[in-house]
């Protein structure tokens, strides 16, 4: 009895190749196929931790939404540090002008500083999912 293939799209736009793989393969159930974010979720994290001193595995249900592009979305609408909502933690400024700009723009900056990808950190960033899948 085999478990059914999973698969973990990484090239961008991950959700549009995530959505052909998944339509090529209709014999494997549709939530085998994952676009992966993880690399700028866990940089965002870092960031939300840093901003709110505390470590990020108590920082939950924070998600992000979109490619892994200037146009994703950090969502931090139900996010949770300890326990207690981001917000009155956290201000909306904050978020709109200082967070959401720096995730959407974090991998572009580090191509640019270092002039080349960061391909180790997205590595290591799969690794992570499919260890928490």
């Amino acid at each position: 009895n085999r478990e059914p293939l999973r698969a973990v799209v990484v090239g961008t736009p991950a959700n549009t190749n995530a959505l052909i793989c998944a339509a090529s393969a209709p014999d494997i159930p549709k939530e085998n196929f994952h676009a992966m974010t993880r690399l700028d979720h866990d940089r965002a994290l870092s960031q939300l931790s840093q901003k709110l001193g505390v470590p990020s595995y108590a920082i939950q249900n924070f998600m992000i939404w979109g490619n892994h592009s200037s146009t994703m979305y950090p969502d931090t609408h139900h996010a949770t540090a300890n326990g207690q909502a981001l917000f009155p933690q956290l201000t909306q400024q904050w978020i709109d002008e200082d967070f959401i700009p720096t995730v959407q723009t974090r991998g572009a900056a580090i191509i640019k500083a270092r002039g080349l990808s960061s391909a180790a950190s997205a590595g290591n960033a799969a690794i992570s999912h499919v260890r928490d899948w």
